[in-house]
């Protein structure tokens, strides 16, 4: 972090002097209670088995330990330099080393919290105010703290990602170089599943990092509701409120890569297609924005099918995202819903774009047939969207696939 992001991200959780010199009046409660603050967090520890096993060794318990007193001690009105920023990047690696999940010392951070309430109201007895006061500077030094170490626990993942993407682009051009030169339907078999195999390990990648990025945003979201009472202005409660709407829309976006990246067994339950078509598309505005895509619904109103929505939403967002990719420049996205006679759905989905590049546009539902770049997309999508129609009774066609645009057909039975 350079100095001035350093000084953008100080200024957005607005820690400054003042703040300082309050959390400067701690030191004598720290050093008194830092001792049996640290024991608390190590019985806390204690109760899981998934960090009992990190504290077997006498010597990892013992620097674990020390470091979580050096910690709290450096709560009492530190300088937020180019060296405190060092020292919390430290502390994050010291618990990568250890093995310990962002989950656990993220949680430290909501019980360290916790212990230290009370202690603040006991230090300044019979002044609330400066209570407050005290306990905002402290939740703004910390979530700081939390920031930094969530950075860095994200930059990883990203790098690990980073890299499990680079070896599927170099897998999907060798799974084309192969096709094209033997065309021998073994290998074609062997390739499909060893992408199958790197795609179901890029699924569990993904799921893990939602589950890791969930633990602190909710961590994150409870503090942030304890400060709507404390801040005043106008200025503060934006700031604060705007806090919270990002803290949820990035819940959002994790429910929905777990929903797509974990698969699980089907379910059939009532499904009213229009306002799942109306939420898809509204999941997607920003990116149609983005690329100066206009969305058009012309949706009917009708009875509910039984089948799965989180499947058939997947359906809707390979098809969405499909088209947006077709519409690099901007374009339109028509998606239409009627009801047909047979007590059957109809879901009409249009782009602007190109057209699809084969000469049989049904290849589109082939497993690895892709008319993207190599490295750009594996042609598993169509295929997967196909299979989820198919299980629920239905069908998906392309109707029309010129230079002014592309239409595909699904068809779905309705209760």
């Amino acid at each position: 972090m350079s100095e001035s992001e350093q000084g953008n991200e100080l200024a957005f959780f607005e820690y400054g002097p003042e703040d300082r010199a309050l959390l400067g009046e701690l030191k004598p409660v720290l050093e008194q209670h830092a001792e049996r603050l640290v024991a608390a967090f190590y019985r806390h520890l204690l109760s899981f088995p998934e960090t009992q096993q990190h504290l077997r060794d006498p010597a990892v318990t013992k620097r674990l330990l020390r470091e979580q007193r050096r910690y709290l001690l450096s709560l009492a009105g530190p300088d937020v330099d180019e060296a405190y920023i060092r020292d919390r990047r430290r502390i994050g690696e010291m618990h990568e080393r250890a093995g310990l999940e962002p989950r656990w010392y993220f949680g430290a951070y909501s019980l360290y919290f916790g212990l230290l309430t009370p202690l603040v109201g006991e230090h300044v007895r019979g002044e609330p105010l400066r209570a407050e006061r005290i306990l905002i500077a402290l939740q703004k030094l910390m979530n700081f703290d939390m920031q930094i170490a969530i950075e860095r626990y994200i930059g990883r993942r990203e790098r690990d990602l980073q890299h499990l993407n680079d070896e599927l682009a170099s897998a999907g051009r060798q799974l084309a170089r192969d096709l094209e030169s033997t065309g021998v339907q073994l290998r074609q078999t062997s390739e499909r599943a060893r992408a199958a195999e790197r795609l179901a390990s890029l699924g569990v990648l993904v799921a893990g990092l939602a589950h890791e990025i969930g633990t602190p945003m909710g961590v994150i979201r409870g503090h942030a509701k304890l400060l709507e009472r404390a801040v005043q202005g106008e200025d503060a409660e934006w700031r604060l409120q705007t806090i919270q709407q990002q803290i949820e829309r990035i819940s959002r976006i994790i429910e929905s890569l777990l929903g797509m990246a974990w698969p699980r067994r089907s379910r059939r339950v009532p499904v009213a297609l229009r306002p799942l078509i109306e939420n898809t598309v509204a999941f997607l505005r920003e990116k149609f924005n983005r690329r100066g895509i206009e969305a058009r619904l012309e949706l009917a109103e009708m009875g509910s099918m039984a089948g799965d929505p989180e499947r058939l939403q997947q359906v809707l967002l390979n098809l969405f995202l499909n088209a947006a990719d077709a519409m690099p420049e901007g374009g339109n996205l028509r998606v239409e819903l009627v009801e047909l006679p047979e007590g059957q759905a109809e879901i009409l989905i249009s782009d602007s774009g190109p057209g699809i590049a084969l000469e049989d546009p049904t290849q589109v539902f082939d497993p690895f047939v892709t008319t993207k770049e190599a490295g750009e997309g594996h042609g598993l999508g169509l295929s997967v969207a196909h299979g989820i129609v198919a299980e629920h009774g239905g069908m998906i066609e392309v109707v029309r696939s010129d230079r002014e645009g592309t239409v595909f057909r699904i068809v779905l039975p309705l209760l």
